[in-house]
């Protein structure tokens, strides 16, 4: 009798830890649980197709390995699941608040709209200097001569 170890014996398992790993501590994050979903269904893949290869020739490979894969299954399972249902979750939340989101944008392209609207009309004036500009009539005063007003239309 050959104990050979299951082709998916270490890296299913690495695969279901590492995507339960990211689920949990990247779930604030959509991409991370994505990518927590893609290892776990890759380790569910190769999981299953290592215990199909044990039961088409059981006497080639160990029982221990076996145990291993059919853990790794589980843990792929409990990922994928649990990616899964999170990504439900955003895409829920998504489609309720999406009328939210679009008013949310819609308010601050309008505040700042007004506030370009606003700055278009203000007088500035200078610090130090005698001199004022008026955007919108497009009119410059110095008023640096004592005895008179310079008056010119700029365009």
């Amino acid at each position: 009798m050959n104990y050979n170890k299951l082709s998916a014996d270490p890296t299913a398992l690495i695969l279901g830890i590492v995507s339960l790993v990211l689920m949990i501590f990247g779930c604030c994050c959509g991409f991370v649980v994505a990518i927590a979903l893609i290892l776990s269904i890759i380790g569910l893949v190769m999981a299953i197709k290592s215990l199909n290869e044990f039961d088409a020739n059981p006497e080639n490979y160990s029982i221990q390995s076996r145990k291993n894969v059919y853990a790794a299954k589980i843990i792929c399972i409990i990922g994928t699941v649990l990616s899964s249902l999170y990504i439900v979750m955003l895409l829920v939340a998504l489609f309720f608040y999406q009328i939210n989101l679009s008013d949310k944008f819609k308010d601050i392209y309008n505040q700042s709209k007004e506030i370009r609207e606003q700055s278009s009309d203000s007088v500035m004036l200078n610090g130090g200097k005698d001199e004022i500009y008026i955007e919108n009539d497009s009119i410059y005063i110095d008023t640096n001569y004592t005895d008179s007003i310079k008056t010119e239309v700029i365009k």
